[in-house]
């Protein structure tokens, strides 16, 4: 049913154009009485006329593999949120697009709305497309018709998209990699919109891209592009693993406004065909670990390695200094989590700090290549020979398929003394007293200057009588000047006798500091420990922190960066060129003064304890 249009006829009144009621025409007569007037308002409002949601198609009738838009209209000031779930079913929804225009006419504001889809059906012959309900209304039902597929067409089809998996092994341990492939095949004309990935059947498994490539091949005299993905593959549950479920969707034909701009004159443009099409699948079995392996950890690879650095180019090793080790574990077909951690015991005497872990992956074509770089810095407390145990990673050849043994040599370390005298892994700097340097001096003097010295030793006593008479006047100035400061009257503020007292503890501190200066102006990074140490001893007298790590725990943030970078400098086999730039003095006065409690590290055990 339609709008029904009531237009009622103006007519000029005059006194004698009025009629009776039984005179008048039986539509004029029924349009006039009330009662039949409500009725027509109640059928007006009713009507369909009155749906605000509607359904169009572009097409009633479609190819296979040609798409077809829905627009669902709407006029109301309600939002326009279509269940599609019913159709989803149907049809691949390939695009939306949406419209929205607003009018006001005599005041009152209308609006229109629309989605448009570009539906793609998933089947052949009769498709309903059913009612789409839109808020509190629905849309009426349509019909599609899909024409059939000939068998030539779909062998003509079927050649033109080609979806291919394969596994580089139908059998494989847990966590062995495997190399699943990927291979893509379209024919001229026809580009991809989507490709899925592959789906595993056991949800235990990870799959990592590793290489991508095209290129061009011909079969069946087709000359196709192709697109090849590599995966690894590995499972971590036994059993019969399924691989498939990737699904390609593309198309063939220019778009209409490319067409148009490359020959605008054409008028037969080539319409869009869809293209979809999916993989085979392939299995895979899993098995488990074999009984026969003896490792602790299971290490499934095509080859594995393990090499060390740093101990071979010491040509000297010397008790209380640092030496870095580094050992390296390499692996082909192993991610770099898989590979163990290093745990050593070391003999008495001799120290390990262990840095954390260098993971690194490379992966290729032909998979995953991964190594483990484990930094270990080693110090002995006193000097002797040391023997560090041999390194065993037990893994399993999955070429050869047998168990071996990767192994690092056991290793004997000679240490030598400290030059210095001190054997304790916390270097401590040589301590010079003038009497000291004056006494080493003389102690190169030879034997034929020494005795020029002891006669020259008669020209120099007029020196001595000099420097008497100078402090002589220089002691009587001073009593004179006392007693003059003595002779006048003058009140003396307390806190002027508390700044002429002279405390001891604030003038040790204050040589500590200068002492602190001058390392850091010298670049002397062992001075500077041996500072910075004095100073905290004054500072905690009671409880006095042994090493550059429990220092910084008790400073402030700036004071503790600073410890912390001279610390890295002396022990860290890294370089730390910039220790030396902190204004430590600075740094000291600017804290409160408050001496914190030692608090707890999440870092690294203190190399010196």
């Amino acid at each position: 049913m339609g709008w029904l249009i009531i237009q009622p006829s103006y007519t000029r009144k005059t006194k004698h154009s009025q009629m009776p009621l039984n005179k008048m025409h039986p539509i004029k007569r029924f349009l006039t009485s009330p009662l039949n007037g409500l009725l027509i308002t109640l059928l007006i409002l009713s009507s369909p006329a009155s749906a605000k949601v509607a359904a169009l198609l572009s097409n009633n009738s479609v190819a296979p593999d040609q798409p077809v838009r829905l627009t669902l209209q709407m006029e109301g000031e309600d939002e326009m949120n279509p269940d599609l779930s019913e159709l989803e079913a149907r049809f691949d929804i390939l695009g939306r697009s949406t419209q929205q225009s607003i009018s006001i006419v005599n005041g009152k504001m209308s609006a229109k709305r629309s989605l448009a889809l570009t539906l793609l059906p998933k089947q052949t012959g009769r498709i309903e497309i059913p009612p789409i309900r839109i808020g509190q209304e629905s849309t009426q039902a349509l019909v599609l018709e899909v024409a059939e597929r000939s068998q030539e067409e779909k062998d003509a089809e079927s050649k033109q998209v080609l979806l291919e998996l394969s596994l580089s092994k139908p059998k494989a341990y847990i966590e062995e990699e495997v190399l699943l492939t990927l291979r893509l095949f379209q024919a001229p004309g026809i580009r991809a919109e989507s490709l899925t990935e592959p789906q595993p059947s056991m949800p235990d498994t990870q799959l990592r891209l590793l290489h991508e490539e095209s290129y061009q091949s011909e079969r069946d005299g087709i000359n196709y592009l192709v697109v090849e993905r590599t995966y690894a593959l590995f499972a971590y549950q036994s059993g019969t693993l399924e691989i498939g479920g990737v699904k390609y969707r593309g198309r063939s034909g220019n778009d209409r406004i490319f067409s148009f701009l490359n020959d605008p004159f054409n008028s037969s443009q080539p319409e869009i065909r869809q293209f979809r099409s999916e993989s085979n699948r392939v299995e895979l079995e899993v098995v488990p670990i074999p009984q026969n392996f003896t490792g602790d950890r299971w290490l499934p690879a095509k080859n594995l390695q393990v090499v060390e650095s740093g101990l071979a180019q010491q040509s000297a090793i010397i008790a209380g200094k640092p030496v870095v080790r580094r050992i390296m574990v390499f692996a082909d077909g192993l991610t770099a989590n898989q590979l163990p951690a290093l745990e050593q015991t070391m003999p008495e005497g001799l120290k390990l700090y262990q840095e954390r872990p260098q993971l690194k992956e490379t992966p290729a074509r032909t998979g995953i290549s991964s190594s483990r770089q484990s930094g270990m810095t080693l110090i002995a407390t006193e000097p002797g020979r040391y023997d560090l145990p041999e390194v065993e990673i037990p893994w399993w050849n999955i070429e050869t398929d047998r168990q071996e043994v990767a192994r690092l040599e056991a290793v004997t370390i000679e240490v030598v003394p400290n030059p210095g005298g001190a054997s304790d892994p916390q270097p401590q700097p040589p301590q010079y007293t003038p009497e000291q340097t004056i006494r080493d001096d003389n102690e190169t003097i030879a034997s034929s200057d020494q005795a020029a010295a002891n006669g020259s030793r008669g020209e120099t006593h007029w020196l001595v009588w000099l420097f008497g008479a100078a402090w002589v006047v220089t002691l009587f100035g001073w009593w004179y000047t006392r007693r003059s400061e003595t002779a006048r009257p003058r009140q003396v503020e307390p806190a002027e006798v508390d700044k002429t007292a002279v405390d001891p503890g604030k003038q040790a501190i204050a040589e500590a500091l200068a002492r602190l200066e001058a390392a850091y102006a010298d670049q002397d990074a062992v001075s500077a420990r041996a500072a910075w140490l004095h100073w905290a001893q004054l500072q905690w007298p009671d409880n006095p922190p042994h090493n550059l790590t429990r220092l910084a725990t008790r400073c402030d943030n700036a004071v503790s960066q600073a410890v912390l970078s001279l610390e890295r400098a002396i022990y860290s086999p890294l370089d730390e060129p910039g220790w030396a730039e902190f204004e430590v003095r600075l740094l000291i006065e600017q804290t409160s003064g408050e001496k914190r409690a030692e608090k707890p590290t999440d870092g690294l055990v203190p190399l010196n304890p």
